[in-house]
This record gives C-alpha cells, structure tokens and sequence, in this order.
C-alpha cells in the first residue's frame, strides 16, 4: 500500500492516467480503502467465535467496545475513499464523528482491562496482555491525536490514522490465528499464544517497514506503531516482570 503523497503529484493531470483524472482527489490514496479492508475482515473473522457469534450473551461493555472498535474501522475504510472522490464535506462531518468513536473505543478498552484479573487467568494474559493493552490504547490515542493535529497536512493526517490500525490489529488477528491453530493442532491452542503474539507483532513491523520503505520516509506514525508492537516479541518476559505485576494487581485486581 503506497501512502506516499506529493502536492505536485496531486495538482498534475496526466493524460491517459485515470487516477489523475477529474473526479480523483489525492491519487496517491485511492485504493487506500481497499487495502484497509484487509486488517478490517481479518479483525471481524476473528472476533466471529469470541463475540459476534455470542452477540446476544454478550455483557455490555463488550459489545461497547466491539461495536466502538468495529466503527473506527470503518471509519478508516470510507474516509480516503470520500476524501478522493471529492466528498469533502462528508470527510469532515465524519471525521468529527470519528472523535467520538476513537473516545469510545478508548474508553471501551480500558473498562475490559480490569476484567483480565478476575477469575485464575494465567500470567501470559493477566500482565503480558496488559501491558499491551495499555500500550495499545496509549498509541491509538497519541496517533488519533496527531492525525487531528496534522489534519491540513494530508500525507501527514493520512499516515497517522493508517497507524491506527497496527494499534487496533492485534486483537482480532490473534483470536483469528488461535482459531486456525485449534483446528491445525486439533485441541487447545492457548499453549501457542505466546508464539502467536509474537508472530502478530512481527506481522506490524513488517508491514510497517514495507510502508515506510514504499513511501521511502521513515515517517514518526509508522516508527511509533513499530515501536509498540515489541512488546508483543517479549509478552512472557513482560508478564514475568515483578514490578509490573506489582503495579497492575495495584491497579486492577479487585
């Protein structure tokens, strides 16, 4: 996905190219909504079986967070798509709705965290999962705030709410791994869960690296999604670590 953006390049006509064409704001970005549909449908495959299969029995502060998180995906996908087709107003009456939803989802995630102490949840997900989860949020926040920081620089808007995703990938990517694990090893996959964080986390930097490499800049929204996907390499050291299991049973065992 080329996320690069030039203001020469978007103010030329080229004869013959169709993505220059009247009609084509921002050329560089429009397939973008395309390629976001692919972390898109990997996140709802993999909340199939944990959620939306139980929409129903489902407690609420989950379906706040997975209806929150579902709509900021979409958001992403529909804005660059408006944005390049000309609809300038809806790109903005939508990007103030998506203030809203990034509060949601935000606000979302940090009410399940208290929920990984309660019960005999093992240690990998009671802090080694935690620990990202506050990463996680800590990141999205920061990159939704830039975006909106940086909103009259497009190439600088667009990167910081495509960072977004790395964020928010993790997730829906590991329950869609651990499904196709169970089926694979036929029986319970949850021994492989620190293999599969680390293969999420690997999966980020590189899709990352490409982006940055394609773009040819190194841009910050990129370096700091790379950034917070490590701990995902080291969630068992993490979760070993005494001072952070200090500080999270201060903060979150009931």
């Amino acid at each position: 996905m080329d996320t690069s953006y030039g203001v020469e390049e978007a103010n030329r006509v080229k004869e013959g190219d169709d993505s220059q064409k009247p009609g084509i704001m921002f050329p560089a970005y429009k397939n973008t909504h395309l390629w976001l549909l692919v972390p898109f449908l990997l996140v709802l495959v993999g909340f199939v079986p944990s959620y939306w299969a139980k929409f129903f029995d489902a407690p609420f502060r989950h379906h706040l967070h997975g209806i929150s998180a579902t709509a900021w995906f979409l958001i992403l996908v529909f804005q660059p798509y408006l944005i390049t087709r000309g609809s300038k107003q809806k790109h903005r009456f939508y990007g103030l709705v998506s203030l809203f939803i990034a509060g949601g989802v935000v606000f979302s995630a940090l009410s399940v965290v208290p929920f990984n102490f309660s019960g005999n949840m093992p240690d990998v997900p009671k802090y080694g999962l935690t620990f990202f989860d506050l990463v996680m949020v800590s990141g999205f926040s920061v990159s939704v705030f830039m975006a909106v920081k940086s909103v009259r620089v497009v190439a600088d808007h667009a990167k910081w709410m495509i960072s977004t995703v790395f964020w928010s990938l993790m997730p829906g990517l590991l329950r869609l791994m651990m499904a196709v694990t169970a089926i694979l090893v036929n029986g319970d996959p949850r021994p492989y869960a620190p293999f599969l964080l680390t293969v999420c986390g690997l999966i980020n930097i590189v899709v990352l690296a490409s982006l940055m490499y394609r773009s040819r800049q190194a841009h910050p929204a990129y370096i700091l999604a790379a950034i917070g996907s490590l701990p995902l390499l080291s969630i068992e050291f993490i979760a070993g670590m005494e001072w952070w299991m200090t500080v999270a049973d201060a903060l979150f065992s009931p």
